[in-house]
């Protein structure tokens, strides 16, 4: 009884991670809609970039009184490459690509989402 048992554990469990990945491979690959960086600096949207369509990678310098971040965008994502502030979480946070987390610099007042076309 007991082996039996264990077996449809393992079974179902097999099923359920099987699903599971097949679910976040097919959220991770998307559509074919636009992925977009939005930069905030003290609350305001100062830029957005269809990261999609960035062919060739670029950086640039957001300065304010309060510092300033490097930002590297790439096709298909972004980050924070160096800042002047002191803790430099926004640098060790590393490129997003997706909406979960976004880059923030609480020092500098900076940050940095990524909405879909669907969200949009």
């Amino acid at each position: 009884m007991v082996h039996k048992t264990k077996f449809w554990v393992i079974l179902f469990s097999c099923v359920f991670l099987l699903g599971l990945g097949a679910f976040l491979l097919v959220r991770s690959l998307g559509g074919a809609g636009t992925v977009t960086a939005r930069i905030w600096l003290h609350g305001e949207i100062i830029e957005e970039i269809d990261l999609s369509t960035v062919v060739t990678p670029r950086e640039f310098d957001i300065t304010t009184e309060l510092g300033t971040n490097r930002v590297r965008v790439e096709h298909g994502s972004i980050a924070v490459v160096s800042a002047d502030c002191p803790d430099q979480v926004c640098v060790r946070q590393g490129a997003i690509s997706g909406g979960l987390v976004p880059i923030a610099c609480v020092p500098h007042e900076l940050v940095i989402d990524i909405i879909s076309e669907d969200e949009a």
